[in-house]
């Protein structure tokens, strides 16, 4: 076995991976560990696909790669709260808050709603989502390139983050934003399911990510989530 097939996954340390066991109208299919997955492009895909972890405090990142696509960037990646099902249509449950960067313009979603943000993305690019719930900040990068100008080590200010609201259990999150096309993402919360060039770990010396995390923020994993989360 090569390493990208191996899990670094301990009795004493487990990374997050995408939960298996929430897929409405069996609109994706999961590989790789859980932590690939292809949605279904004969059923609505606009319920995220979420992480088996979720935290509510904290500063937290993780990386998402677009793999493959039958036609037509239209994944988004980011973070919701309180998994529950979207539905067949743009409109939200009641209590239920998303953010989300999108591949066909750049834009920055939230809650339906969508503004200009950044580049747009396609297959090859990893997305970098840096979660801060200590002072209610999202930011999203593109190959290692924090945008809007972002700054997730800014702190209260923000600088070039969007707002998330404190208080909430958010859990990362993928999905389509198109009913006929499929795509592949694969998610790296720590422990990455394909070959990762550079090598880069947290503070507290977890996880192999592809582009360097943030100072202050952790990857997804049991150890950082008893300390922080």
């Amino acid at each position: 076995l090569t390493s990208v097939d191996q899990s670094t996954d301990t009795c004493t340390n487990n990374f997050a991976t995408f939960n298996p066991l929430f897929n409405y109208y069996a609109q994706a299919t999961f590989s790789e560990g859980n932590l690939q997955v292809i949605t279904n492009n004969s059923v609505n895909n606009l319920t995220p696909l979420v992480s088996t972890m979720g935290v509510s405090t904290g500063k937290w990142y993780c990386e998402m790669k677009y793999v493959a696509t039958t036609g037509g960037d239209f994944p988004r990646v980011g973070v919701c709260s309180k998994v529950a099902n979207r539905g067949t249509n743009q409109s939200l449950q009641a209590d239920v808050d998303d953010h989300a960067y999108n591949g066909y313009e750049g834009n920055y979603l939230n809650n339906g709603g969508s503004v200009s943000y950044g580049a747009s993305y396609t297959t090859g690019d990893i997305l970098g989502i840096a979660l801060d719930l200590d002072n209610g900040y999202i930011y999203f990068s593109k190959n290692g390139t924090f945008q809007n100008s972002g700054v997730p080590t800014s702190g209260a200010t923000g600088t070039g983050g969007k707002s998330v609201t404190t208080g909430k259990e958010y859990f990362f999150a993928c999905s389509d934003i198109a009913y006929t096309l499929s795509h592949t993402l694969q998610a790296n919360f720590g422990s990455p399911p394909h070959s990762i060039s550079s090598g880069n770990s947290d503070a507290n010396g977890h996880g192999n990510f592809e582009y360097a995390v943030p100072s202050g923020y952790f990857s997804l994993c049991s150890k950082n989530l008893a300390e922080f989360g």
